[in-house]
């Protein structure tokens, strides 16, 4: 059973209804996808060109393949048919076109992901803000990982972009230079924007995890010094209640004292000191030039002018 179906005829075009894909010439036939798409690829198999990308890391993921037969070329494209829709107002000439076209729909997929990065980095941020279990580290982890994974297709996709600009598949690209200088500026364009957010992601990863790394430490502080505390109030009261319950009941509210003290000076150096005004600033500075003037710490300093009238 023939499972191509007819999309549109480029220049030269002659598609048989009745025979289809064989008899056909210069036509675009769509089919479902047949061997699973790994990674953005491109190569030759024989004499026909084939182009593998993968789409939707901002949306609803899709693979797409492109493969020439003879003259022909199948497109075999996920269920949602994202790239046939984008297709829909486009006039395709040539396989050069076609090929241009779809990784001009991949950067452009791209750079949608790229564009709302940051904000979604700001946005687990702020839904994590409060966490100290490892559940927000690894929403961080697989943020990361897939911002890791665009960075791949982009190397990828210049890749595939330098062997054309090389002339690796002259016959195919025929009729196509104009285009591809097009999808050649958005893709520069689709790096510098890559490289400008993927600096501003790993800057607030970092920031990120250190605030949380230290808000464990000071819990893990606080929970040392509680359980300190405890131990040696339960070793002290038990100790002098068998002595004398006065003294143990005392000593027991002693040390329960001095646990709650610890808690609240821990409390205090937590606080972050305000910044100095510029009077005490000033003030400061000229404390510490007259401790280290020749006159010494209580005789007051006299210019050189001075003594030399004197």
């Amino acid at each position: 059973m023939d499972t191509h179906q007819f999309l549109l005829a480029m220049s030269r075009g002659r598609y048989h209804e009745t025979e289809g894909l064989e008899s056909s010439s210069y036509c675009v036939f769509t089919a479902p996808v047949e061997l699973q798409v790994v990674q953005d690829r491109m190569y030759l198999e024989g004499d026909n060109l084939i182009l593998e990308l993968l789409y939707g890391l901002h949306n609803m993921p899709g693979v797409l393949r492109l493969r020439q037969v003879g003259t022909n070329v199948v497109l075999e494209e996920s269920p949602a048919g994202a790239f046939v829709r984008y297709l829909a107002d486009k006039e395709v000439k040539y396989i050069g076109q076609l090929i241009m076209y779809a990784l001009q729909f991949k950067i452009r997929d791209l750079s949608a992901y790229v564009e709302q990065c940051a904000g979604q980095m700001k946005r687990l941020e702020d839904a994590l803000d409060n966490r100290l279990d490892n559940s927000g580290t690894y929403q961080l982890l697989d943020f990361r990982r897939t911002y890791t994974q665009c960075g791949n297709m982009v190397i990828s996709v210049k890749e595939i972009l330098a062997h054309i600009d090389k002339g690796y598949y002259p016959m195919q690209m025929q009729n196509s230079y104009v285009l591809q200088g097009q999808v050649m500026l958005e893709f520069k364009f689709l790096e510098e924007r890559y490289e400008l957010t993927k600096n501003t992601v790993i800057k607030d990863f970092d920031t990120y995890t250190s605030i949380v790394n230290n808000n464990i430490n000071r819990s893990a502080r606080l929970l040392s010094i509680i359980s300190l505390a405890g131990v040696t109030l339960n070793f002290m009261f038990g100790s002098l209640l068998a002595v004398n319950p006065v003294l143990g009941v005392v000593g027991g509210l002693a040390i329960g004292g001095l646990s709650v003290g610890a808690g609240m000076m821990y409390r205090t150096n937590r606080r972050v000191d305000p910044p100095l005004e510029a009077g005490r600033g000033h003030t400061a500075i000229g404390f510490h030039r007259k401790k280290l003037s020749a006159g010494g710490p209580h005789e007051p300093v006299i210019p050189p002018e001075e003594r030399q009238n004197g």
